[in-house]
């Protein structure tokens, strides 16, 4: 689909009247909702795009903080006949989904978020230990260097980030030769690059100023993170209950394996969202 300046391709699945938008995270395309999007689809439509500047959509000069990404989904649900969804996002993703939320309540039915804790909370708390975990961060932020030194082995580098995972299982030898596919493309990979550049930038400040005026989530909050994954001796739940109008309206719990919650867990993932979507509607 084309938006203003810039080309989104997605996948869409089933017919239902309630819409629910699977956003995912890096390094990875809409293709990480794999096993999600049959399950959900059964009495829903859902709709898994690749990000600007990721996968099969295309490349623009610019825009790609949270708030940009998240107004081309706002676009594409309206676009698509929808004033709502239900947003569930993973990775970066769920930061673009978190934005979306913040600047579109009206849109959000309600959010589900997968392994990560508010941007503004991971750059107050960086210590030593989480620096170390999270090194690609930094490493990301450096322009041209980055990009430079990563494409001259794309496969290696993403290998490191999919290792256990793939031996495991969870991802299989096709996805994860999709993954290395999709960010060989220099044009791609940059702008996978840029998505965490505007982490320490537009994103903070954004974050920042909304939360210093006391802007908070309104919409119904699942969140779930893996039991063996970064996040697993972080008090997850009350992080983003201080950062939600309602408190009571945030779920949430542990879920298999570590990070790739969508790839490692999808049946843990989809029987919390249909219990937790059902107990919306009530």
């Amino acid at each position: 689909m084309s938006l203003d300046d810039v080309e989104l391709t997605y996948r869409i699945v089933g017919e239902g009247q309630e819409l629910v938008v699977l956003l995912h995270g890096w390094p990875q395309t809409g293709r990480c909702w794999r096993h999600v999007v049959g399950p959900l689809s059964r009495h829903r439509t859902v709709v898994a795009p690749d990000l600007r500047g990721y996968g099969a959509s295309g490349l623009a000069e610019s825009g790609y903080d949270k708030r940009s990404v998240a107004a081309d989904l706002s676009s594409l649900i309206h676009r698509l006949g929808y004033d709502s969804a239900v947003v569930m996002g993973h990775d970066r993703g769920a930061r673009v989904a978190h934005r979306w939320a913040l600047d579109h309540p009206s849109e959000i039915d309600a959010l589900v978020l997968l392994d990560i804790l508010p941007t503004r909370f991971v750059m107050r708390s960086f210590d030593r230990d989480s620096a170390s975990a999270m090194w690609h961060w930094f490493f990301h932020r450096q322009s041209d260097l980055a990009e430079k030194l990563i494409s001259q082995n794309i496969e290696e580098y993403l290998r490191h980030f999919f290792d256990r995972v793939l031996e495991s299982g969870a991802v299989d030898k096709d996805t994860f030769e999709h993954y290395v596919a999709a960010f060989s493309d220099r044009g791609h990979l940059r702008a996978s690059l840029e998505d965490y550049r505007a982490g320490f930038t537009t994103d903070l400040q954004l974050d920042e100023a909304d939360h210093d005026r006391g802007l908070r989530l309104r919409a119904p909050l699942l969140v779930l993170w893996g039991a063996q994954g970064g996040l697993a001796q972080s008090d997850v739940l009350r992080i983003w209950q201080d950062h939600h109008t309602d408190p009571a309206a945030v779920r949430g719990h542990a879920v298999s394996g570590g990070h790739y919650v969508p790839e490692e867990a999808p049946g843990e993932v989809v029987t919390a969202v249909e219990a937790f979507l059902d107990g919306t509607r009530t």
